[in-house]
């Protein structure tokens, strides 16, 4: 099968719908296309991909690219002149619009997809216990490269602050290129000034060193409750001896554990966690869009009308759960995680029902707390009517 052949195919499952015209449209030749959101492609007179796009309204859309006079474009190509066609999906909610264009955009600019979609790379802390001399870092390759996450932290800046914390935390060597050359690496500044035990050179063995970055990962997937508990007794003890600097020390430890506890313990959690059920409102619609995320796989869900939506999704997702996902290479996997890092750490999430499934087990009473939900958010959009009238 030919590569042309093959992206026809793909083009015609992932937009399902279409329109085609001859010569340049007027109005009433795209007066049958529907209004509502959706996911276009529109394509010229051989089925050939022109252009890529979202629209919260496709039939204005479309009179509006390509039926109005081109002295009313301002400078925009004039696509009449060449388009000939669309093809199109109806898109529920945003996020479904998102992930629907970037599957799209990754297989017809397969060179320039990730600059087209409008969500940019998730940030994670990452060790690969393989590793002879295990590193913490910062990293966006959640399941593309080997070893473990956890994340996402809101912000590359903000991941690089948690490091940097726990590096101050656990005694984490600055430089783990010299402990990888241990015992011939070059002792840094913390060495000198006694902040590190230098496993570099051979000072401290390397075990030791093994022991506090695993200690440190325990910290940041969950331990800090335990950590603060145990820090502020050593605070306490180092005061009653009289040893002020270490309990100085050990005090400002505790601040950073604190902001670890109450800004970023709340979100970020262990990548073999990152399971969510996503109860999205379709817009303009007292309905929902669910879809569901484990480990990097997401799965496209029914729309369920609102009255109906607990027991609609419980019944949805207990078959879901009972299947194993579609298989995609790890790159996708690790794209639909930002995406939907995006979803979780960004405004939309707000409107939606986020469900997560640590353990990908169904909630006891999942049922129960959808209906009892999505009827406060009803009860929310009256009041709100009511205001406007």
């Amino acid at each position: 099968m030919s590569t042309s052949n093959t992206l026809a195919e793909l083009v015609t499952t992932a937009l399902p719908k279409a329109h085609t015209w001859s010569g340049r449209p007027g109005p009433d030749q795209l007066a049958s296309l529907p209004g509502g959101p959706a996911v276009l492609l529109f394509l010229d007179e051989h089925d050939t991909p022109v252009q890529l796009l979202t629209t919260q309204q496709l039939k204005r859309f479309a009179m509006s690219r390509l039926s109005k006079p081109v002295e009313t474009r301002r400078g925009r190509a004039d696509l009449a002149e060449v388009v000939r066609g669309v093809r199109w999906r109806p898109a529920h909610c945003p996020f479904e619009a998102r992930w629907w264009y970037y599957r799209l955009a990754r297989v017809l600019h397969p060179r320039e997809y990730r600059k087209l979609v409008s969500f940019g790379r998730a940030w994670f802390l990452h060790v690969d216990w393989e590793q002879h001399i295990p590193e913490l870092r910062v990293s966006e390759r959640v399941w593309y490269a080997s070893g473990l996450f956890i994340g996402p932290w809101p912000t590359h800046k903000a991941c690089q602050e948690a490091l940097d914390g726990l590096q101050d935390l656990f005694d984490l060597c600055r430089h783990p290129e010299q402990v990888r050359k241990s015992p011939h690496g070059l002792r840094c500044a913390y060495a000198e000034m006694g902040r590190c035990d230098a496993p570099c050179d051979g000072t401290a063995p390397l075990e030791a060193y093994r022991a506090r970055c695993r200690a440190a990962w325990l910290f940041a997937a969950g331990a800090v409750d335990a950590w603060i508990a145990g820090a502020a007794e050593r605070m306490k003890r180092a005061a009653k001896e009289q040893k002020y600097e270490l309990a100085g020390q050990v005090k400002q430890q505790l601040g950073f554990a604190h902001t670890w506890q109450t800004q970023w313990a709340p979100r970020v959690r262990p990548a073999e966690q990152l399971n969510y059920l996503f109860v999205l409102p379709v817009t303009r619609r007292r309905a929902w869009k669910l879809h569901l995320f484990r480990r990097g796989y997401l799965a496209d869900g029914p729309v369920v009308p609102d009255r109906r939506v607990g027991s609609a999704t419980a019944a949805w997702l207990k078959t879901e759960l009972s299947q194993s996902p579609e298989e995609v290479p790890d790159a996708i996997r690790m794209e639909q995680t930002w995406l939907v890092c995006h979803l979780l750490l960004h405004r939309e999430s707000d409107s939606a029902l986020v469900v997560p499934l640590p353990a990908l087990t169904i909630p006891a009473d999942l049922e129960e707390a959808l209906q009892a939900e999505a009827a406060t958010r009803r009860g929310q959009r009256y009041q709100s009517a009511a205001k406007v009238m």
